[in-house]
């Protein structure tokens, strides 16, 4: 419902449409004028009600009234929430039903905060998202949250999480607190895969494997276009697939995990070891390809240990494109020759066998934004 004001002076004249999918009912409180719809013109006064059907097209108010316009608005198209919560930070969207990314907001995790305060301050920040952006709840048909970790789907329950310092925190529960939607919770890697498949580097492919190389390594698997995430508790934990027996010692409190020596704490501790300096990814990657022989020994033995679990990934699920993301996605592009070469030679079959592309992620952050909410 609608209230229209004309004074007769400044503001004597208003137009509107009727289209086929609302009626208007024009109820007159005061004043006098005319009213015009489909080529006829009556004049009207205070009392008089008009009633225009569907699709009766342009209409022109003139005169001096107050007045009532009752219609039927469109519905407006469905927003779906996805929140991404990492070792440092959640990042919370608003994703349109073309998996465009409409909003996004950051906040501070860390693992020194407990879980329920983290949770209250998401619940929190995306009632105010959405406030921002004129978006009711009700226009909302879902919430999806991307986690690090082993988590019950079903219940939306966050098994373990070595990470973030999550042990059976019932996040769906907690959040609905805020957000009386449908709620859905899966591992980080499956989202952000499932992101790249919908909207990202994996469009074209129905079976997609990605490895996340960030704090952590996670591994989000895409078969037949749908999240393979196992049994009950979901998440493919593909980053802590043992490469070296008795090896280094993973957060996870194993040892010779892939975590161990591909995620970005692996690099810069291999890199301290080596050159005594603690030093960023884009440093280490910078100074091994403007020649520094110790780094660049470093990055080889890298693209190693990455390529041994990548050869396990792809004899495993036989997918058609394997993706890099995280944080060392940036820095993976001149590693691609060798990690293809591994494939070709390292995967059961060689040269006779098909093996999968090799891409980096495109949408970066945003992909475990819109994966999240993509969950059904």
């Amino acid at each position: 419902m609608d209230k229209l004001n004309l004074d007769g002076k400044v503001m004597k004249k208003m137009g509107g449409n009727v289209s086929k999918a609302s009626f208007a009912s024009i109820l007159m409180l005061d004043g006098e004028g005319t009213i015009t719809s489909g080529g006829e013109t009556v004049a009207f006064r205070k009392g008089d009600s008009f009633f225009l059907p569907a699709d009766s097209g342009d209409y022109i108010v003139e005169g001096s009234c107050d007045a009532l316009i009752t219609t039927i608005r469109e519905k407006a198209a469905p927003v779906r929430i996805g929140i991404d919560i990492g070792v440092n930070e959640a990042r919370i969207g608003l994703v349109d039903i073309h998996q465009k990314l409409l909003a996004c907001e950051i906040i501070r995790t860390g693992a020194d905060r407990p879980a329920e305060e983290v949770i209250r301050e998401i619940g929190q920040r995306t009632l105010a998202l959405l406030e921002t952006h004129g978006i009711p709840v009700d226009q909302c048909v879902c919430a999806g949250i991307s986690v690090p970790g082993t988590v019950d789907q079903r219940k939306g329950v966050v098994c373990y999480s070595n990470n973030i310092r999550w042990k059976q925190v019932e996040v769906a529960k907690q959040i609905s607190e805020y957000l009386p939607l449908p709620i859905h919770v899966a591992n980080d890697a499956d989202c952000a895969a499932l992101g790249e498949a919908t909207a990202g580097a994996g469009r074209e492919y129905q079976d997609v494997v990605m490895l996340t190389l960030g704090v952590g390594v996670g591994g989000g698997v895409i078969l037949d276009g749908e999240i393979c995430a196992g049994r009950n508790i979901g998440g493919n934990e593909l980053g802590h697939m043992v490469i070296v027996e008795d090896g280094e010692t993973c957060t996870c409190g194993r040892h010779g995990c892939l975590e161990a020596y591909v995620s970005v704490r692996a690099l810069v501790r291999d890199t301290e070891r080596v050159t005594g300096q603690e030093m960023t990814p884009e440093e280490i990657f910078a100074q091994a390809e403007a020649g520094n022989a110790e780094l660049k020994e470093l990055i080889r033995k890298y693209t190693g240990r990455l390529g041994t679990g990548l050869v396990n990934v792809v004899n495993i699920f036989r997918p058609q494109l394997v993706l890099l993301g995280g944080e060392l996605s940036a820095q993976m592009e001149p590693l691609l020759p060798s990690l293809q070469s591994m494939l070709k030679e390292g995967c059961f079959g060689g040269a006779d066998s098909e093996y999968p592309d090799i891409k980096i992620a495109a949408l970066g952050n945003d992909a475990g934004v819109i994966g999240a909410a993509s969950l059904t």
